[in-house]
């Protein structure tokens, strides 16, 4: 009985002993944690930057980014405020980064175990390319990607997801400017990959390195020409071949100064691809050639060819008058004479003849067109000028008064017609 009670007694003793010990420690905790309140409370907004920053930097940017907000909140108006906004930005951001770099390697560790789980399977392929995509685009670690990239090609060999590495490897080296490395990498994928569509693309990938990022020399502008017909030549029904072949045309006439293979690549894509629309740009660019070499007969040429394959086109009629004012201007010709030895030059009418044929066409098949109402005026001054016929000169300038009475050619027309009535 007696030792009962002593137990009794010391358990009673022990509990006082803890209740004790939770109050004083209690007092201390709220203590302590009003001392810190108070310490935060009584730091001036001039010293909350240093603090802020030695929290940021001991990595406790979540109490920084309280304390910052609090003070803001305080002191709108304090002098450091402009300074606490930029910080408080930083902050959030960091503790962003921090946040998504623990999930990211979260999702590698998950990825890490399917690899572990399914080692020759499709999934793990894909696990392996998937972690060198977060070290890639999420935690900006191009070389742990490369890592993961390279060992997808390496133990996933036959699989989309090992293409995809490659040319992820390509797009790495190439941003930084290791354009060898790159092109070994497109290369490595278009031998590899040759039936896929990112074969393709990373043959084209081989071409612009070449052609805009290395310095350009005879050797890079023909390894450019040669990696053009690589994918030319393997993948001729490929939905980018017109493009790539307007690219090749462009390239021979920039780069090599060589009209004829860049008018002769343009007339394979006309013929080649007559129903695309990159048919009328060739045409049209054959026609810039011409026109920069004074190669007016070819032009007028090609401008009618255009005009046949494109009679409903929305530029038809401008097509139309094009042809008319190079006959009418850049192949106006004059024939040399000697008559008891003097020289007269006389006008050839025949290319005359074609403008006003050409000129009659945009008025007869376009006569809404505002090249209409100019057609008929550059008849009449034909007619009227070069040709001596007055009287169906009148005609023209007639036909512009009556159906073409809001044309910027009226007053003229009107004058003109007046004066030879």
């Amino acid at each position: 009985m007696y030792k009962l009670k002593r137990n009794s007694i010391y358990r009673l003793k022990g509990f006082l002993f803890l209740a004790l010990f939770v109050v004083i420690f209690g007092s201390y905790s709220d203590c302590a944690a009003s001392s810190a309140k108070a310490d935060d409370a009584s730091v001036a907004p001039a010293n909350i930057i240093s603090i802020a920053k030695k929290r940021m930097e001991s990595g406790e940017q979540e109490k920084a980014l309280e304390l910052m907000k609090k003070y803001v909140q305080q002191y709108p108006e304090a002098e450091a405020a402009a300074e606490l906004f930029v910080l408080i930005a930083k902050c959030e951001k960091e503790i962003y980064e921090k946040n998504r770099s623990v999930m990211a390697k979260s999702v590698i560790a998950s990825y890490e175990q399917i690899i572990n789980k399914y080692p020759y399977s499709e999934l793990g392929a894909e696990a392996c390319f998937q972690i060198g995509q977060i070290y890639e685009k999420e935690l900006k670690d191009n070389d742990e990607a490369l890592k993961f990239y390279e060992k997808c090609v390496v133990e996933y060999p036959v699989t989309t997801f090992a293409a995809s590495s490659l040319y992820r490897t390509g797009q790495i080296y190439e941003s930084r400017e290791d354009y060898e490395g790159a092109i070994i990498a497109y290369q490595r994928l278009s031998n590899d990959f040759a039936k896929y569509q990112i074969a393709v693309d990373s043959l084209l990938r081989v071409k612009d390195i070449y052609a805009t990022k290395m310095k350009q020399n005879n050797k890079t502008i023909d390894k450019s020409i040669e990696a053009y017909y690589e994918v030319l030549n393997n993948y001729p029904e490929n939905k980018k071949t017109p493009e790539v072949l307007m690219e090749l045309a462009k390239f021979y006439k920039e780069k090599k100064g060589d009209a004829e293979n860049s008018i002769k690549t343009y007339q394979q894509v006309i013929e080649r691809f007559e129903k695309d629309p990159k048919a009328y740009d060739a045409y049209m660019e054959i026609a810039r050639i011409h026109e920069e070499n004074k190669d007016y007969k070819n032009l007028a040429q090609t401008y009618n060819k255009l005009y046949e394959a494109y009679p409903a086109h929305e530029k038809a009629d401008k097509t139309l008058f094009e042809i008319a004012q190079i006959y009418e201007i850049n192949l106006r010709e004059y024939k040399k004479k000697r008559i008891d030895d003097k020289t007269y030059f006389r006008l050839e009418k025949n290319n005359l003849n074609e403008a006003v044929k050409y000129y009659t066409k945009i008025v007869d098949n376009f006569p809404q067109s505002k090249y209409a109402p100019m057609a008929l005026m550059k008849i009449g001054d034909i007619l009227n000028t070069d040709m001596a016929n007055g009287l169906d000169a009148r005609l023209m300038y007639k036909a512009v008064v009556e159906k073409y009475p809001d044309s910027k050619e009226y007053a003229q027309a009107l004058e003109t017609y007046n004066k030879m009535r």
